[in-house]
């Protein structure tokens, strides 16, 4: 069998799975006696869900996680409870970043391994040196000097790489909020010089441009590692015009409270702004960009009614013919949406309910799409 075929049968596999009564792609484990090292689905299970998380253009279920500690295998507390189908979750929290106990340490490698789940780190990283040792390198405050600041933010990157690789992590997410952070010496936020220097330092570690060949004596950077740029892109002060942004993976935006299309419309239509130097290059399509946005909405505030959620996880972003599925939806703090709300059950299960709803909503128009475009790519020879 040709490989496109093989991802055209795995992805019906998937959706079939999705839309059974069993609905097991979408389930949590059962709370009841399970161990942390042991699977309760097949590994043909599992080994389908690790393939279908590698298919081309899918889109991204991010949650941003916190309240975590990986005692419980089930439940808000464990990443292991989160609906089978996430794609990305985000360490986030005031549990350490790092410095991860056995618990927590076992419960990620468990989503990881098992799972296919993608485990970053979301930092705010607002001054140079946040989180990491100290350093005398790092003290720059808000020098715009280029001699100054590329050595220290060049070792800055350096070590959350380091750090990231060592605790076990996926990848990397910046929290960027220059304006709504309210912090009058986040100089890595505010001051262009260094935020533009931090996005092209991270790019040699994280996404698409950690493989790049000239280094600078730079070492070599492990493949893959996710890179996520959060918070005010394409909105607020947005991204640098002159940032090498066209190296990350994602951009995940705060557009909490986006319970219209035209309010979703404007908050995709200001990442393609932000990005337009790098589309009128050519280094990145306006299609490309629209693949790699990802809405998201806070649950810390909307859980109970699911504010713009559901809306996100069908949203098509249609100007100007452009007609391109986002490239994900997300939920700030997914944990609210663990206990029943009154809501009733999803596919036969309470827990997760507008996170599994969402869930649905876009794999569901994602395979259409592509069954769309396979009936027209036929129809055309």
């Amino acid at each position: 069998m040709k490989t496109r075929n093989i991802k055209i049968s795995l992805l019906a596999f998937l959706m079939a799975a999705l839309f059974t009564g069993c609905n097991d792609w979408l389930e949590t484990e059962s709370v009841n006696d399970t161990d942390l090292n042991t699977t309760i689905k097949s590994e043909e299970y599992y080994a389908a869900l690790r393939e279908w998380k590698s298919t081309p253009g899918l889109p991204q279920v991010f949650v941003w996680f916190d309240n975590w500690n990986g005692i419980s295998p089930t439940g808000e507390n464990s990443l292991r409870g989160l609906p089978d189908s996430v794609t990305i979750a985000s360490n986030w929290g005031g549990h350490p970043k790092f410095d991860l106990s056995p618990e927590r340490k076992a419960d990620m490698e468990y989503v990881q391994q098992v799972k296919g789940t993608k485990v970053v780190v979301t930092l705010f990283s607002a001054k140079v040196g946040d989180d990491m040792p100290e350093d005398e390198i790092y003290n720059i405050g808000n020098s715009s000097d280029e001699a100054v600041v590329r050595p220290a933010i060049r070792k800055y990157a350096e070590a959350i790489y380091d750090a990231v690789v060592a605790a076990g992590y996926d990848g990397f997410d910046w929290d960027y909020e220059p304006y709504y952070g309210g912090m009058f010496d986040a100089y890595l936020w505010l001051n262009d010089v260094q935020s533009r220097i931090f996005i092209e330092e991270l790019g040699y570690w994280f996404g698409p441009g950690s493989q790049r060949t000239e280094r600078d004596g730079r070492k070599p950077a492990i493949p893959g590692l996710l890179f996520l740029v959060d918070g005010e892109v394409g909105v607020g002060k947005g991204m640098g015009l002159d940032w090498e942004s066209q190296y990350i993976d994602y951009f995940v935006l705060q557009a909490y409270g986006s319970t219209s299309d035209a309010n979703r419309t404007y908050r995709v239509s200001g990442v393609l702004r932000d990005m337009a130097k790098h589309i009128e290059s050519g280094a990145i399509t306006e299609k490309e960009v629209v693949r790699r946005t990802i809405l998201t909405e806070n649950f810390e505030s909307y859980a109970n009614s699911g504010g713009g959620f559901l809306g996100m996880s069908e949203f098509i972003f249609k100007p100007e013919e452009l007609n391109q599925q986002i490239g994900g939806c997300g939920l700030y703090r997914s944990g609210f949406d663990y206990a029943p709300k009154g809501k009733g059950d999803y596919n036969g299960s309470p827990e997760y309910y507008f996170l599994r709803k969402g869930i649905t909503n876009i794999f569901r128009i994602f395979n259409e799409r592509q069954n769309a475009a396979e009936q027209s790519s036929e129809a055309a020879k």
